[in-house]
């Protein structure tokens, strides 16, 4: 049913949003959440879930611990879910892969707020993969001791 021919992607939410494999309910908390592929800000609302948006990206971590993946849908391949995923592995410093990031959401006109929430995310997780600074002690040091002879 998700991205079938003839059905809007407002009859689809429709037809999804009380049960889905994704969604998110936690007690006390109005606000649901989700844990779709295509969701950059985790939130399950018809905006940012990607499984009824026919051009959806979001950005995870690398594997190996240092860049991001920026994850995104082909539109050419709706009907084949397998091939309308496509991977592009940014490993390079901050500034560059923000700058990425950018021009391919404007390059393919994706969605503003789409694009800013991805780029939040990718900051957010290259701010993540930095090495934390040592923190030096309150306590000065005492001088060692020199040993007699």
């Amino acid at each position: 049913m998700v991205n079938g021919v003839g059905v809007s992607r407002d009859l689809q939410w429709v037809l999804t949003r009380n049960w889905s494999s994704s969604l998110i309910k936690a007690r006390g908390i109005k606000r649901r959440f989700s844990r779709s592929q295509f969701n950059p800000k985790g939130l399950y609302v018809p905006r940012f879930e990607g499984l009824h948006q026919t051009k959806a990206l979001t950005v995870e971590p690398n594997a190996g611990g240092k860049g991001v993946t920026l994850v995104y849908k082909k539109r050419r391949h709706q009907q084949k879910p397998v091939k309308s995923v496509a991977r592009v592995v940014l490993n390079k410093d901050s500034r560059r892969t923000l700058n990425t990031i950018k021009s391919f959401c404007n390059r393919n006109l994706y969605r503003t707020d789409l694009k800013n929430a991805c780029l939040r995310r990718a900051s957010a997780i290259l701010r993540s993969q930095k090495p934390k600074p040592l923190k030096k002690s309150r306590r000065p040091v005492a001088p060692k001791k020199v040993a007699a002879e």
